[in-house]
């Protein structure tokens, strides 16, 4: 390799020419792009597709349910009657208020509709227990007093 300012041979490696000083710029090899395959240049190279993601907006189906009262009934309903029944409600209504957080509206509408659900079975099946204690009640009594009499 020659210097560029007085064309006196450079020994390689070095940073300097050693006959007039000047700093020896080394060279970066240029980067040739490879030849193209014969099919692109006869125009038959099609550019891949970019796919298209569709987001889909989330549905509004009606306004806002009242989650609220859904998950103080259900919490009252697990520590009144039906323990069970209030648990299941009691995440159905959690669930709703969720999803109506994040504005999802039919989600929301269908997991209230779930809690109702699970309020009214076990505020049915509350019901039933407590009329079946009043009849178990009333003929416990009912037997108890005709027993008494049988023995006077």
């Amino acid at each position: 390799m020659n210097c560029k300012n007085c064309g006196a041979e450079l020994q390689e490696g070095s940073a300097f020419c050693g006959n007039c000083g000047m700093k020896v710029e080394v060279e970066q090899p240029v980067y040739e792009a490879p030849a193209q395959p014969e099919f692109q240049q006869q125009g038959y190279y099609q550019a891949p597709v970019q796919p298209e993601y569709v987001v889909e907006p989330v549905a509004a189906v009606g306004e806002k349910p009242n989650t609220v009262l859904w998950i103080v009934l259900n919490a009252i309903e697990i520590f009144t009657c039906c323990t069970i029944t209030g648990i299941v409600g009691l995440i159905f209504a959690i669930l709703g208020h969720l999803a109506a957080d994040k504005g999802d509206m039919a989600e929301a509408n269908k997991k209230i509709k779930a809690a109702k659900t699970w309020f009214w079975v076990g505020l049915g099946v509350g019901a039933l227990v407590v009329v079946a204690y009043i009849i178990l009640v009333v003929i416990g009594a009912a037997s108890g007093v005709a027993s008494e009499m049988l023995y006077y």
